[in-house]
């Protein structure tokens, strides 16, 4: 939602933004006697000025406004994705305290033991809080060789994965490919 969020943001800021600076355009152009130079905003507060609080027109207006807030409401109130993944401070040693790692911290942690396996060009890591994804592409062609390095790739996220002391156990898959030529 975080990006929804900042998409959503700086719509309404452009939008304040050009509010404001036609606000300014037709005070300016008001106050020397022209006419409104962009908006015409006489005809806009005439009607204003002659349509009651109960014409279908506001009703309409305003349950559009309503409905558009509320959704804006549920979106913000819906829980963010889990972003830190708790470690046991026993084995961190650093019992009492509450220690995690961000799924971004364990990726890289992850990506950083896969390339140093022999033979493996680069990786791919996805963390999810019940799985760890490793794509990993092989320094060789062949699809037989990159094949071969299954083992050594799956025991480096292994290791790295119990050296991290993760609370709860994550799910590992490995896929190896064979690199481009």
């Amino acid at each position: 939602m975080r990006l929804a969020n900042r998409v959503l943001a700086a719509l309404l800021s452009l939008a304040v933004a050009c509010a404001g600076v036609l606000l300014i355009i037709e005070v300016i152009a008001a106050r020397t006697g022209q006419q409104p130079v962009i908006v015409n905003w006489r005809a806009a507060y005439n009607w204003a000025a002659r349509t009651p609080w109960i014409a279908s027109s506001i009703r309409v207006a305003a349950g559009i406004l309503i409905a558009a807030g509320l959704v804006l409401l549920i979106a913000e109130l819906k829980p963010t994705r889990v972003s830190r993944l708790s470690a046991d401070p026993a084995e961190a040693g650093a019992a009492g305290i509450d220690t995690a790692y961000t799924r971004r911290g364990v990726a890289a942690a992850i990506r950083s033991a896969v390339t140093d396996v022999d033979g493996i060009r680069d990786a791919s890591v996805r963390v999810t809080r019940r799985k760890v994804t490793v794509g990993a592409t092989a320094a060789a062609h062949d699809k037989a060789a990159a094949l071969t390095l299954r083992e050594p790739v799956t025991t480096a996220a292994r290791q790295r994965l119990a050296a991290l002391s993760l609370r709860h156990s994550s799910a590992l898959s490995v896929h190896i490919v064979p690199g481009s030529r």
